[in-house]
């Protein structure tokens, strides 16, 4: 059934008004306080792709076991986790563009030590040494579009930024394909890539924003919005995360060359990329429950096809990739979708960042559990492991819809598709209310009767 659209209207709005509507600013005007911004945040992600390949890879290499290199993805989404909390605090102390410059300097050392001690323990450091720069870079990034933008314009600039997001990482994925992996030459470009992001933020002319919000995880108020979008977080942080950090070894394992594993993770990404849209469409007609459900069995399905044929010819593995990523990617937005329909937009922030938390917790331990079943049942048990994962949002969409059948309709809004990296994104998210001021006063979360 469709869910209507909200009838609620700003304060600001009035019906009397006889104003014209104001036209949105070109694309270029659009563009140009936040060009630095985006080719900074372009760039980083371009290193961190890379980096993120040629981790396992290398690793791979050096011999680590598969639970030493998933014990390599847990650091990395623990460093990112408490980036979240520790990351704002340090940014209001320095500013903006000092800790960017700090925050890529340690990012940069810690390819260049990859290469030079290549040692499970040490390479675990690094990995959340790496996350929490990252969470700094991105939250200051995030923060100060926001700052940026304004009402009108938000919306468009996260447009912006998801575009790259799901894009730019493709192309360092497929630069690990230069080089061979044994070599430091792919840990120097990644080095060179995280100093080159620095250059156009330390040499903006722009403001840099008020400091960003810290992150607080309620999960009891969290989870009486909507368990189904809690625990959909959780276990798509869960597939997710072990899909990051051992996807390379999958295509290893099936006899993938170095360039045919980069294209074979570049099309997962991509199909999952591009169902973004058509399946937020679907969600706005018919849903967001509903699509929960169904993405969360297809996607489950898709990883039951991936490791069926684990062994299977390079073209088959492409094929099947990129139905993983077209079903598995779109969930976690639905599950953001959901929870923003069931609050008011003032609280749209708190939800979006709480659930991302989620996101992180499950995230943290989905590379152990991932490499635990690839140690015990091959290397085609990363999809067994994200098919498991998808089920349970299945099982737990369907549960839910049985024991709550209608949910309100008075603040159903149009999907947006979110990239899952800190909490000072969702300030540009059109859903919200827009950024508050940096330390607003203490209260309270109201508890919750519209649960879904």
């Amino acid at each position: 059934m469709a869910e209507p659209k909200s009838t609620e209207v700003d304060a600001s709005y009035s019906a009397t008004s006889t104003q014209p509507p104001v036209s949105p600013p070109p694309i270029l005007g659009l563009l140009r306080p936040v060009t630095a911004l985006l080719i900074a945040a372009a760039i980083l992600m371009m290193g961190n792709g890379l980096l993120g390949m040629l981790i396992p890879l290398r690793a791979d290499a050096e011999q680590f076991t598969r639970l030493e290199i998933g014990i390599l993805g847990s650091c990395y989404y623990a460093g990112l986790m408490a980036g979240c909390w520790l990351c704002p605090a340090i940014i209001g102390r320095v500013g903006h563009i000092r800790a960017f410059v700090a925050f890529t300097a340690s990012a940069t050392m810690t390819p260049l030590l990859h290469a030079l001690f290549p040692t499970p323990e040490v390479w675990w450091a690094l990995r959340a040494l790496n996350g929490l720069c990252f969470a700094g870079l991105f939250m200051g990034i995030e923060s100060w579009l926001s700052g940026a933008a304004t009402p009108e314009t938000r919306g468009r600039i996260l447009g912006l930024y998801t575009v790259i997001n799901l894009t730019v990482v493709t192309l360092g994925i497929q630069m690990v394909g230069l080089m061979e992996p044994k070599s430091y030459q792919l840990f120097s470009l990644v080095a060179i890539l995280f100093t080159l992001a620095a250059v156009p933020v330390a040499l903006t002319p722009n403001a840099p924003p008020q400091t960003p919000r810290s992150t607080r995880l309620r999960l009891g108020w969290l989870i009486s919005v909507s368990p189904v979008a809690v625990l959909g977080c959780f276990f798509t942080g869960l597939a997710n995360s072990g899909f990051w950090t051992l996807a390379p070894l999958f295509a290893q394992g099936a006899g993938l060359t170095t360039a045919q594993t980069a294209l074979f993770v570049t099309t997962a990404v991509l199909g999952g990329a591009a169902s973004q849209w058509p399946v937020g469409q679907l969600s706005d007609r018919f849903g967001r429950r509903p699509l929960l459900g169904l993405f969360g069995a297809l996607a489950s399905a898709a990883g039951l096809l991936l490791y069926t044929f684990a062994t299977g010819r390079a073209g088959e593995l492409y094929m099947l990739a990129a139905l993983y990523g077209i079903c598995a990617f779109p969930v976690y937005p639905l599950c953001v979708a959901h929870a923003n329909d069931l609050v008011h937009r003032k609280r749209a922030v708190e939800v979006s960042s709480g659930l991302l938390m989620t996101f992180s917790i499950g995230a943290v331990i989905g590379p152990l559990l991932a490499s635990l079943a690839m140690r015990n049942a091959g290397h085609g048990a990363l999809f067994l492991h994200s098919a498991v994962a998808h089920a349970l949002i299945m099982v737990a969409t369907v549960v839910r819809i049985q024991l709550r059948p209608s949910l309100p309709q008075t603040r159903s809004t149009d999907f947006v598709v979110l990239p899952r990296t800190t909490p000072a994104m969702f300030d540009l998210d059109p859903r919200g209310a827009g950024p508050e001021p940096a330390s607003p006063p203490k209260s309270v979360a109201p508890k919750s009767n519209e649960t879904g």
